[in-house]
């Protein structure tokens, strides 16, 4: 199997890129992880999936070993990032697959760009659904601003993921060894600008309903549960499901926000029934 990495550039930052290209007649499985989190978030499932797919993970900007952002930013950045890399790495159509804020950016991208993109798998996704849909107010307390403030300043100081520990142990005092390492990691591969000035959009009802009604690929949803932590609510689903009736949904009833980590292996076995 050939195993590519590279950086590709948008012409404003590089993009961290990981390729696993065991034969070029497989399907592209292109995968963008969440927020404060890297493609690394992936590894459980893709070492597995190369056997059937050609699989393609990356940094979104501001995370992993990807560019930085400047003071000022949209969200829309990194929708325009990733369709700049989707053009130069592909010829054809591919299956995009986003966790959370990535299921909201690949959701995005298949709205401007169906040219791009053959097939949605969302994990878990924010779906930029507004509270009168969700029936659900989202929780952004006073408090996470200060938390991601906090952040900021621990992030921009270390100089390596070990200057991160100590801080990453108050908040996660049950976490394993190896969890705080992976979780030292994310944090310092953070950019403390991103952490600090992080926007969320505010999508009316309207915005909602073209983003989704302009996207002409079938739509795959893979959920965790929401009482395990899951953030798509079932007034959510159902009314994504009545505005798009050819979308799927499917649960995965053992685990939370993160059903590629929690349950990696019917997560596995989904992919491999749903994209042949």
């Amino acid at each position: 199997m050939q195993i590519i990495k590279k950086f590709v550039h948008t012409g404003d930052v590089a993009i961290d890129i990981k390729q696993y290209l065991p034969d070029k007649e497989y399907i592209n499985l292109v995968f963008i992880h969440g927020y404060s989190s890297s493609k690394n978030t992936w590894d459980r499932v893709t070492n597995e999936l190369s056997n059937c797919y050609n699989i393609t993970t990356l940094d979104l900007r501001g995370m992993g070993r990807s560019g930085r952002f400047s003071d000022k930013f949209t969200n829309d950045v990194w929708i325009n990032d990733l369709i700049i890399v989707l053009e130069k790495l592909f010829e054809q159509k591919i299956i995009l697959i986003g966790h959370s804020l990535g299921g909201w950016i690949a959701t995005n991208i298949a709205s401007k760009r169906p040219d791009l993109v053959n097939k949605l798998v969302l994990v878990d996704p924010y779906t930029s659904a507004p509270n009168d849909v969700r029936k659900k107010v989202r929780r952004i307390p006073s408090a996470d601003i200060e938390f991601r403030a906090k952040r900021s300043k621990k992030i921009k100081s270390a100089r390596t993921p070990k200057d991160l520990i100590i801080e990453i142990k108050k908040i996660y005092p049950n976490a394993s060894k190896r969890s705080i390492e992976i979780l030292s990691r994310m944090w310092f591969d953070l950019d403390h600008i991103l952490e600090k000035n992080r926007i969320r959009e505010n999508i009316n009802i309207d915005k909602f309903i073209q983003i989704y009604k302009k996207i002409s690929c079938n739509i795959l949803f893979i959920l965790g549960s929401p009482l395990l932590g899951g953030i798509v609510t079932k007034e959510e689903k159902k009314y994504i499901k009545n505005l798009i009736p050819d979308s799927k949904f499917l649960e995965l009833k053992n685990s939370g926000h993160t059903p590629h980590i929690e349950d990696h292996i019917k997560f596995i076995d989904k992919i491999k029934k749903e994209i042949k």
